[in-house]
């Protein structure tokens, strides 16, 4: 229930703070150990108050090719995301990101960020809908992941945006922060009388090396998190991937895990760079228990990457994540041809424990990308996806994907 009030306050204040500013106020720079906020483009100010309207559109050419039930073999095109939002300040301490997802031919309007945020010199609280204690690749914006879709873990184990309050901290090469949460705002529904899930959850990251120079950035980030769930009066705990890339139904599973009233995650992490060249990577593992007996899975993904036009990939120390790149010559200036990079990935998840009665199994998939940036905030993503689906329960099969993304945002 904690949830439920939490969240009626949040929107409650976030509706009243971008009432409040619209008509005069987006962000100034965060200070070192906030959550982040992007540029100044577009900013109405009025005394200390900001305002900015912020978005973003996601664009997918999609292809797909099965070893197994061809049926399924297809070629689409649709819209991936399309965000509306705004972001601001009400005073130095005071600041709010409000994010709209609008989905075409959904029947409703959802949130993607959404919160306020009370901002000290070396620490700050967040109210609302967050995602600021997940893991690596989930704390890096869909805008600048180095794949069209994250890793199977982070969609197996449900990682994401849910409403409640947080605590962070860091400085300029480590972050700390924990969250007490709820569910999300998009699955609030109208039954009061059900208890909804729980998590408690922390990140702790740190750059024993990290340096910037005209040469590009020289980093080594190491990270920890953990998070446990309580499913309250929900349906039982089940965990499921697609292939990488893909946008279908046909998962490995585990089933519904009667009786699974509680898990619990934990993960490290770690990447480096050096100039235009780095990797990332992360391991999870979760245990939970349900009717049927203990349940375990894990896994992990490799990155690697290379700018081919020389820039390195923004860290943000103060968050432990990833930010945009921006190319060092936009096309058309002095003849520069914008930032390309190439990239690879290894990616695992063991979901074999049968105790769910699903197509239970391991997937292993490969994966390269080549991304373009011709200017800033424009980019084109082309990635191709080989995933081998070993079923502990039902038929095995192998799923090639090819996507071309097209996004804006701004």
């Amino acid at each position: 229930m904690m949830k439920k009030l939490l969240s009626k306050v949040a929107v409650a204040a976030l509706a009243t703070a971008a009432g409040a500013t619209a008509a005069h106020a987006q962000s100034a720079p965060a200070p070192t150990h906030s959550t982040s906020w992007t540029g100044t483009v577009g900013e109405d100010r009025f005394g200390d108050a900001r305002f900015k309207m912020r978005g973003r559109f996601q664009y997918d050419i999609y292809s797909s090719d099965w070893d197994v039930g061809t049926a399924d073999n297809a070629t689409r095109s649709y819209v991936r995301r399309a965000f509306l939002g705004v972001q601001g300040r009400l005073t130095d301490e005071w600041r709010y990101k409000v994010d709209f997802v609008l989905t075409p031919g959904a029947s409703e309007v959802n949130v993607d960020d959404a919160f306020l945020e009370y901002v000290q010199d070396d620490w700050s609280i967040v109210i609302g809908e967050h995602n600021i204690t997940s893991p690596l690749e989930d704390r890096i914006s869909s805008l600048d992941i180095p794949f069209n879709e994250r890793s199977s873990i982070i969609n197996a184990f449900e990682y994401g945006r849910r409403a409640g309050v947080g605590f962070i901290t860091g400085g300029a090469n480590w972050s700390a922060s924990a969250a007490v949460q709820g569910e999300s705002l998009n699955n609030a529904g109208e039954n009061f009388a059900v208890d909804e899930s729980t998590a408690i959850s922390g990140r702790f990251t740190f750059a024993p090396i990290f340096e910037t120079s005209p040469e590009g950035v020289t980093l080594v980030h190491l990270g920890l998190h953990a998070r446990q769930r309580e499913q309250g009066d929900n349906a039982d705990f089940r965990y499921r991937t697609r292939p990488l890339n893909g946008r279908n139904t046909r998962h490995v599973d585990s089933g519904t895990l009667v009786g699974a009233e509680s898990d619990t995650t934990y993960g490290v992490e770690g990447a480096v760079q050096f100039g235009p060249f780095g990797a990332q990577a992360e391991y999870m593992w979760l245990d939970g228990d349900a009717t049927a007996g203990e349940y375990n899975y894990s896994g992990y993904y490799v990155d690697v990457y290379w700018s081919l036009t020389g820039e390195s990939r923004n860290y943000r120390g103060n968050q432990g994540s990833f930010g945009a790149i921006a190319p060092a010559r936009p096309l058309g200036q002095d003849g520069g041809i914008g930032h390309w990079m190439l990239t690879g990935r290894y990616d695992f998840i063991d979901l074999s424990d049968d105790i769910g009665g699903g197509s239970a199994g391991e997937q292993t998939a490969y994966g390269v990308g080549l991304d373009w940036v011709p200017v800033d905030h424009v980019r084109f993503k082309l990635n191709y996806a080989v995933s081998d689906m070993d079923r502990a329960v039902g038929t095995d099969d192998e799923a090639q994907i090819v996507t071309l993304r097209t996004q804006f945002d701004f």
